[in-house]
């Protein structure tokens, strides 16, 4: 008896299918489970960015535009 496939779960949000990817990163199409908005996640290869001495770039706090609470809001 073959069940339903698992849902790939980051947090509240339900992974997808690969939209695009490049070199050190895969964008996924995401949904956030708590209210079904979709949303891109970028999964970034954690070796390569340690490689090339990254972590600093991908560790700073994201931008106040890119913050995912304000998309969508009236400023």
């Amino acid at each position: 008896m073959a069940g339903a496939p698992r849902k790939k779960m980051v947090g509240r949000y339900e992974v997808g299918w690969t939209i695009g990817h490049g070199s050190f990163a895969k964008v996924k199409f995401t949904v956030d489970a708590d209210t079904g908005v979709p949303v891109d996640m970028k999964v970034l290869d954690k070796a390569t960015i340690l490689n090339h001495r990254m972590l600093q770039q991908v560790a700073a706090p994201p931008s106040p535009s890119l913050d995912p609470s304000t998309l969508g809001s009236s400023h």
